[in-house]
């Protein structure tokens, strides 16, 4: 039986339809913005993002090369029912904000020095929401940080076929960010951390070319992602939880075979510091 309601959840638990997953990462690159929680040792482990340059490489995760979830029996749904999180900082700077999302591929290696159009290699499909419905597109700097600010031109097919572009600035800050973030200016601290989608488009399908009028400098990936949920952490060190069918107005995301899940984290604070992370993911299905 789907899980719509708190008794469904309680249900799930009686009947052992539920999994707790442990999640730890060490510290990784002092930032301030945005960071990827993959560029840091733990588990789940590191993962470069790399590949042949511009080609679209599908993200389906098998065992721990993600946050784990387990099989679920044909025709139920797996829900994400809680997270336990603690994000420690080496120097307090605020609390901290957790982007979830399910990493539905990349595009690696996009040359941030370069200001000719680089054309990206859409032969594989996306492996998730094929259609590209919720589907959302951020810029990462992976293997190389970006140097300065940006500015880049993205031609992308939307949800419904159509080929829009958008101007959009690639932020850096000067503190080696790992995740730039997509910005409406070349600001370091405005705007969203997905591009923001022309009216009447609910979503990504493909990224079909990145030209920088204003070269950042470094190696990039751009990100197709599906965002799930997000939930701030207040004192250093201390655990904080968040009950989706309670806090996220009676919906839990709904996990589907595959989803590479994986967060951003962002610190309040105007000074860089490195985070840890430890906590727990549980999964409930029916």
């Amino acid at each position: 039986m789907p899980l719509r309601s708190l008794s469904d959840v309680n249900a799930a638990h009686d009947d052992g339809r539920w999994h707790v997953q442990r999640v730890l990462k060490n510290a990784g690159v002092s930032h301030i913005n945005w960071a990827d929680a993959t560029f840091a040792s733990g588990q789940p482990a590191y993962d470069a993002r790399v590949g042949a340059a511009g080609r679209f490489t599908p993200c389906v995760a098998q065992g721990n090369d993600a946050v784990f979830f387990p099989p679920v029996p044909f025709g139920m749904e797996r829900k994400l029912v809680a997270i336990d999180a603690r994000v420690a900082q080496s120097a307090y700077r605020g609390p901290v904000s957790l982007y979830l999302f399910d990493l539905v591929g990349y595009y690696p290696m996009i040359d941030g020095d370069s200001t000719d159009e680089q054309l990206m290699d859409n032969t594989l499909p996306l492996p998730r929401y094929t259609g590209g419905e919720g589907v959302h597109a951020v810029i990462v700097n992976h293997i190389a940080p970006a140097q300065q600010s940006g500015v880049a031109v993205l031609n992308y097919t939307d949800s419904k076929g159509v080929d829009r572009t958008a101007t959009i600035g690639v932020a850096n800050n000067g503190v080696g960010l790992v995740c730039s973030g997509v910005r409406p200016s070349a600001s370091a601290d405005t705007g969203p951390v997905s591009l923001s989608l022309a009216s009447g488009t609910s979503g990504i399908r493909k990224i079909n070319s990145i030209t920088y009028s204003t070269p950042p400098s470094g190696l990039h990936a751009i990100y197709l992602i599906k965002p799930f949920a997000t939930m701030t952490l207040g004192d250093n060190g201390i655990v904080g939880e968040k009950q989706f069918f309670i806090q996220n107005g009676t919906s839990m995301p709904l996990i589907p075979d595959g989803a590479w899940l994986s967060w951003f984290d962002r610190i309040a604070g105007s000074t860089a510091t490195t985070t840890t992370f430890f906590g727990q993911f549980t999964f409930a299905w029916g």
